[in-house]
């Protein structure tokens, strides 16, 4: 089975930096792995709604290292209003990061940070859906948690 990611899109302007992103899929909070869950990673820029990259886990529950392009390494290094004229500010990438599989609620991890010339780990937790239960009893099937509201994690 070829487990190299899809890219579908293309870098954002100005995004000449390249960093890394291994998602790992486990359930029993992080006791079992999660192989073939589809693993799908966005700009979470609106205005790029496409997905950059599609992926499936391996057995082990974990997706190769996917390249993702991020603004320059540099900017870590300057302040952000320094009068440089630049289409960012921050020295990251903003990513969503959506995992589903089959008999799973599906997790999207929004705001994921990624920098330039560093490998960002994200682990997804995912709940087995309830076989008993109807399913028009699950109003959204879906888990969403926003990597920017560091205070609330």
């Amino acid at each position: 089975m070829d487990n190299t990611p899809t890219v579908i899109g293309e870098a954002p302007a100005g995004f000449d930096g390249v960093g890394y992103l291994i998602v790992r899929v486990f359930t029993a909070r992080g006791a079992i792995p999660i192989p073939n869950a589809l693993v799908t990673v966005a700009y979470a820029d609106a205005a790029m709604p496409s997905p950059y990259a599609v992926i499936t886990t391996d057995k082990s529950g974990r997706t190769p290292k996917i390249a993702m392009p991020t603004p320059p390494a540099s900017l870590s290094l300057t302040p952000s209003g320094d009068g440089t004229a630049r289409p960012y500010t921050e020295p990251f990438a903003l990513y969503n990061v959506k995992i589903e599989r089959e008999g799973f609620y599906a997790v999207t991890d929004v705001n994921v940070r990624i920098f330039a010339g560093i490998t960002a780990i994200q682990d997804a937790d995912l709940v087995p859906r309830a076989e008993s239960l109807p399913q028009s009893y699950i109003r959204d099937d879906s888990v969403y948690i926003d990597e920017s509201m560091e205070d609330q994690l």
